[in-house]
């Protein structure tokens, strides 16, 4: 399993797909992303969370994106890249439906401002994550009054950690279905 590897974007669609039971078919000629045909292996997981508006890629022809190929003019997935903690945050949020408006701020390097902000205090207020503690590596100092946690959002995540918050989303205490 190798938990401390980081894990890529095609992976974690696999991961979440899978935990919260999306079966839908998707027709072999559908393709949301240049660079996610169908024979991509993560295809069929990537196009399960597009098409439910979890997931958007990049923009072609803008960083990190490659450029637009007429006339469809695709968003990129970059499925072979690592994934972020805050990005996995917003996949995993999105993908369980959590749609509370935070109003407070749980993470020292997670202000409002943040782009991964809504994310990650959603699933912060799940008891899904619970980040690191001030002034213990790899987190920040701690900064007084509030002492809070750091949760490292632009930090890869692993794939330990992966399943860890995929886990915690998508069967709280450890409550999997049966196998047969």
């Amino acid at each position: 399993f190798r938990p401390a590897n980081p894990v890529t974007r095609g992976q974690v669609s696999k991961f979440v797909v899978n935990a919260a039971n999306f079966t839908e078919p998707i027709p072999n000629s559908q393709q949301s992303f240049e660079d996610v045909p169908n024979a991509n292996p993560f295809w069929l997981y990537i196009e399960r969370l597009s098409g439910r508006g979890y997931i958007s890629g990049y923009t072609c022809g803008s960083p990190p994106a490659g450029p637009c190929i007429p006339p469809a003019n695709r968003p990129y997935f970059l499925p072979g890249n690592n994934v972020t903690r805050g990005q996995l945050a917003k996949i995993d949020a999105n993908a369980a439906n959590y749609t509370e408006t935070p109003t407070t701020q749980t993470f020292e390097d997670v202000p409002s401002t943040s782009p991964f902000y809504t994310f990650i205090e959603r699933v912060a207020l799940h008891g899904v994550i619970s980040g690191y503690t001030c002034g213990s590596p790899p987190a920040g100092p701690c900064i007084p009054p509030a002492n809070r946690p750091y949760f490292l959002p632009y930090n890869n995540v692993m794939r330990g950690q992966t399943a860890k918050i995929v886990a915690n989303t998508f069967y709280p205490n450890c409550q999997t279905p049966s196998r047969r």
